[in-house]
């Protein structure tokens, strides 16, 4: 119990600043700053999928946009944070309608959590919000659990082999553990790797839902993040949920976390595999 309290406080002086040393108006700006990157991240997905399209998509979507990339700032003032989340959900709601059928799971994480704020005069201050991301990410964790049990490809392994011979270039890493003549029949490797985060999102899906707030907990939960994040060349929506973990536990986003978040961002909009592949 004393080493994890030693730990747990070398963790919150990096990441987190002491609550006991933080005011309440200090904690609300924290949890503000750390919903406006939940926010931001969908800014940016948004914007990589435009520059990613072919053509022109149109000057509608781009104004839409803009509006909602304008309103972040001023999440950050207590008296403007309401309205500013109102008119952000207002400029996102039309992409929802025209392109619901396309919404990939992270698209629709954030729609499920960000304008539920709305209903809370000081969301930063509101314990049922808090509640309500935690719980939320944590059936999150269970449903993609239950997706992979059904799918069977972690369990055997085979999904990992997959990827490790035809999928991205981060995907590929786990690709020297085995021989190609294992694609067919995934070694023990494969199937250990994929075995391993259906037990990781088991239980990081069961510790939410119970209501486990731990910095060292949430700290370890942000690493494997950051490690799928890389694995699957996918670092926008790694942000999200480190973002609305920070709200969910209550502990709001340090600037040095929000500066390590912002540069993630701007690292996916070109992938960190076209990174490796000019550097290389």
């Amino acid at each position: 119990m004393i080493a994890q309290a030693q730990i747990g406080s070398k963790i919150s002086n990096f990441l987190w600043p002491s609550s006991k040393e933080l005011s309440d108006s200090s904690k609300g700006s924290l949890n503000r700053l750390a919903l406006m990157t939940a926010m931001l991240s969908v800014c940016f997905e948004k914007a990589g999928r435009m520059f990613k399209m072919s053509g022109d998509v149109g000057l509608e979507p781009v104004l839409f946009l803009i509006g909602m990339f304008l309103t972040l700032p001023f999440v950050l003032v207590e008296k403007f944070s309401r309205i500013a989340i109102f008119i952000f959900v207002l400029f996102l709601l039309p992409s929802i309608f025209t392109d619901w059928v396309t919404y990939a799971n992270h698209s629709w994480l954030a729609v499920w959590t960000i304008p539920a704020a709305l209903l809370f005069a000081k969301f930063w201050q509101a314990p049922l919000f808090s509640d309500y991301l935690r719980i939320t990410l944590g059936v999150v964790m269970l449903g993609a659990f239950a997706q992979k049990i059904l799918a069977g490809t972690y369990w055997d392994g085979s999904y990992i082999a997959y990827l490790s011979h035809y999928g991205s270039t981060t995907e590929n890493m786990f690709k020297f553990m085995c021989s190609d003549a294992t694609l067919l029949i995934p070694c023990g490797w494969h199937r250990f790797i994929g075995i391993f985060l259906l037990a990781w999102q088991f239980t990081v899906g069961v510790l939410l839902l119970v209501g486990v707030r731990s910095l060292l907990f949430l700290f370890v939960e942000i690493s494997f993040l950051l490690g799928a994040g890389l694995y699957a060349d996918e670092m926008n929506f790694q942000v999200l949920n480190i973002a609305l973990l920070c709200v969910a536990f209550k502990v709001g986003m340090s600037h040095r976390l929000f500066v390590i978040c912002c540069i993630l961002l701007v690292v996916d909009m070109h992938g960190i595999g076209e990174f490796i592949r000019h550097v290389t």
